[in-house]
Parts: structure tokens; sequence; C-alpha cells
């Protein structure tokens, strides 16, 4: 796993335990389906990708340089 998969792992990790959430209300709470959490877990990062990097901030999980631009259409 890469850098920046880990560390997208470890900021929706912090979230899901920090509100108790199961994988399922995770996608809720961030306003987006489960099949899009698989593909951020897996390293697979769409435009909606983008919106992520803020959480990861908030959960002091610091993205890798450029992580933003590996968010493909």
């Amino acid at each position: 796993m890469d850098e920046l998969t880990e560390a997208v792992n470890l900021a929706l990790d912090r979230v899901k335990a920090a509100h108790s959430l199961n994988e399922g209300d995770l996608a809720d709470h961030l306003g987006t389906d489960r099949m899009t959490l698989w593909r951020w877990r897996n390293g697979y990062y769409s435009a909606l990708f983008r919106n992520l990097i803020p959480l990861t901030v908030m959960v002091n999980t610091p993205l890798p340089i450029g992580a933003a631009d590996q968010a493909t259409d």
C-alpha cells in the first residue's frame, strides 16, 4: 500500500472511530457511497477524492504532497 492510500485509510478510520460509525454510515457521513469509499481505501481516486482532502486536515492526517494530482476523472 502506498503512502497516500495509507494516509487516506488512517483518516477514514479516525473519523469512523470518532463518530462510532460503520462503513455504510461513514459513507453517508461523508456524502458519498460505499463503493467510492472502497475505491479510496484501495487507492483509486476520482475527482470526488478532492472532497476528502479537507477532512484529512481536520483529523490531523495530512496527505503526501501532490495527493490531489492523483485524482482522475
